[in-house]
């Protein structure tokens, strides 16, 4: 449920589990974010997420016990314990949880650090998968779904490689996956290959985040995410029938983006 001022709805007061939803939206936050999870309660935590890692806590409002997090630039695994205690606070039985996502904050975004979200999990006993016992009625929690902020372009149903060509030398690097144009590629050979190396692990989790900015699950669709592979540039991931694209964009390409996405002029 997306509410106003960006704000989604990721646990109502009948779910049973609310601190489950929350490490499942952290858990689905594959590209850096900054996801600030506010509670009914006033209460409020904001943390640093990247590759299903919590990298920092940023903010906390409302709740004690959260210095040795605040105060560390980045967590370690003598950090589980005050940051599990900090979320089970915040997501508090009987209370609606948010989260508004942002650009990441201080630091970056380097995924070979922070806390692992399976490790949270595995120490609260927490499913990550969606389970219909976390909530009171069959339903009544919504499933966790992408991060929020991307600009949803609309779709013309061209090809993936004729809108690669007209975003032009703003595309540093691409690559196609699937359908008639898989295996086109272009850019340099270290970033193509990042690029297939995160679709092989995130492949799955990045088509569930384009259908739930779908009407229709597998309709053409193609999104402009804030975050970097390098400093300044942006990712574009796009899809059209069975194939999906995902690039390296440089600086902020919103404009040249739609204007390729809705295809050649006139």
């Amino acid at each position: 449920m997306v509410l106003s001022g960006g704000s989604r709805v990721i646990a109502r007061p009948t779910d049973r589990n609310p601190v489950a939803q929350l490490l499942r939206t952290a858990n689905e936050t594959m590209l850096g974010r900054s996801l600030e999870f506010q509670s009914s309660t006033g209460a409020s935590v904001t943390l640093d997420v990247v590759g299903r890692r919590v990298l920092r806590v940023t903010a906390c409002h409302g709740l004690s016990g959260a210095e040795a997090c605040l105060g560390a630039e980045v967590l370690e695994d003598d950090h589980k314990d005050d940051l599990i205690k900090l979320l089970q606070a915040l997501a508090a039985p009987h209370h609606e949880l948010r989260v508004i996502s942002g650009p990441i904050g201080r630091g970056g975004a380097e995924v070979s650090v922070g806390l692992p979200v399976a490790l949270l999990a595995d120490l609260l006993l927490v499913e990550l998968n969606e389970i219909e016992s976390d909530s009171a009625d069959a339903g009544g929690a919504p499933e966790a779904g992408p991060d929020a902020g991307p600009e949803e372009l609309p779709s013309t149903g061209t090809s993936l490689t004729g809108f690669a060509q007209r975003l032009g030398p703003a595309l540093i690097a691409w690559l196609i996956q699937g359908g008639t144009e898989d295996g086109q590629s272009s850019g340099p050979d270290e970033m193509v290959s990042h690029l297939v190396g995160f679709l092989e692990d995130e492949r799955d989790s990045v088509l569930r985040q384009l259908d739930l900015m779908c009407d229709t699950p597998g309709e053409p669709v193609c999104l402009l995410l804030g975050i970097t592979l390098i400093e300044g540039h942006s990712i574009v991931c796009a899809r059209a029938q069975e194939a999906l694209m995902l690039g390296v964009v440089e600086g902020d390409s919103t404009q040249s983006a739609l204007a390729a996405w809705r295809g050649p002029a006139g």
